[in-house]
């Protein structure tokens, strides 16, 4: 996945994974979208190795793998 097709959740999911390791309801909950959608795109970047599941629902941000954009805070 490049940065073009990253949506806005996918940045503000980066963006809470960027304070630490977190699950699908932390991450809604801090970043403004529903459980079910961050499941969703949490999916997707997984799929692209930009983030990577630890077990019992918890995720981190694998770095190397985030697209360069000008989203980044």
């Amino acid at each position: 996945m490049d940065a073009d097709d990253m949506r806005d959740a996918d940045w503000a999911i980066l963006n809470v994974l960027r304070e630490g390791r977190a699950n699908a309801p932390l991450i809604a909950e801090e970043a403004g979208y529903s459980s079910q959608y961050v499941r969703e795109r949490l999916g997707r970047l997984k799929q692209d190795d930009i983030v990577k599941p630890l077990g019992h629902g918890i995720y981190e941000i694998n770095e190397d793998e985030v697209p360069e954009s000008d989203h980044d805070e």
